[in-house]
Order: C-alpha cells, then sequence, then structure tokens
C-alpha cells in the first residue's frame, strides 16, 4: 500500500495540515503476524511493470468489543483504487474483498467513506447497509 498511500492521504485525508501522514509499519506487521490484518490489493500491467499495484483494501480482524461471541468481525481501515481504474476495478476489488473475508469466516464487515467522496450508492449497491455517521473535531 504504501506507493499509494501519499495519493490516497492528498485525496481523502481531512485536517491535513494538522494530521500527518505516518504510517506505523510496526503496528501493521504485529497485525499480520497475528493474523488480525487482511489486505487485497488490484493490480494492473504496465509495459515493464507486470504487477502494478493500482489499489487496495485493508481491515483489521478481530471479535467487536461488544459481540465477542459472533466471532471475528473486519473493520476496513481504508481502501483506495486509483483514479483511472474505478471504473471496473474498484468493483472487482470489493467482490474479492468480501468473499476473502467470508473464507477467513469473518461474520460482518464494517467500513465508511468520506462525506466528499461519498460511496454509499456503490456500497449499498453491493449489499453495504448505511448504519452510522462518524464525527472528527480536532482537539487542539
Amino acid at each position: 500500500m504504501e506507493p499509494l498511500f501519499p495519493l490516497h492521504w492528498r485525496e481523502l485525508a481531512v485536517n491535513q495540515h494538522a494530521v500527518k501522514i505516518d504510517l506505523d509499519r510496526e503496528k501493521y506487521a504485529n497485525l499480520e503476524k497475528q493474523d488480525m490484518l487482511h489486505v487485497v490489493t488490484v493490480r494492473a500491467s504496465f509495459g515493464t511493470n507486470p504487477n502494478k499495484l493500482v489499489g487496495y483494501a485493508i481491515a483489521f480482524l478481530m471479535p467487536h468489543m461488544h459481540y465477542k461471541s459472533s466471532g471475528p468481525m473486519a473493520m476496513t481501515d481504508m481502501y483506495f483504487v486509483l483514479p483511472e481504474f474505478r471504473r471496473g476495478a474498484g468493483l472487482k476489488m470489493f467482490r474479492e474483498y468480501e468473499r476473502s473475508l467470508r473464507a477467513k469466516g469473518i461474520l460482518c464487515a464494517i467500513t465508511s467513506c468520506k462525506v466528499h467522496q461519498d460511496h454509499q450508492a456503490f456500497l449499498e449497491a453491493l449489499g453495504w447497509t448505511w448504519t452510522d455517521k462518524t464525527f472528527i473535531k480536532l482537539l487542539q
């Protein structure tokens, strides 16, 4: 995800003046070692690069703190597809994301989207249900 993350951050992150990009690679690696990180990527062929990363969907896998006995759930960390690949690749990526989560025995997946880049119609077309609104406030 690292090659695309700066583009993703510039396009979607709010409060960029106060909240700077700074991936915690060690925590991601530790989650992966614990089988609590799920990554799906989209790749395309370009000339000398037959496997160029053009998108990703990343989730944290764990029992929900409120529904422990229901088994592991997937909380989407982030998802992104380069703009020139969004027609088609995003749909394929989300279908694979769902399929691969089901294969891991995940009961429920939770995701969100930014207000300024609303994916509600796309997610609802895939059968996702809008359940929450998220708010953010800078405290400093």
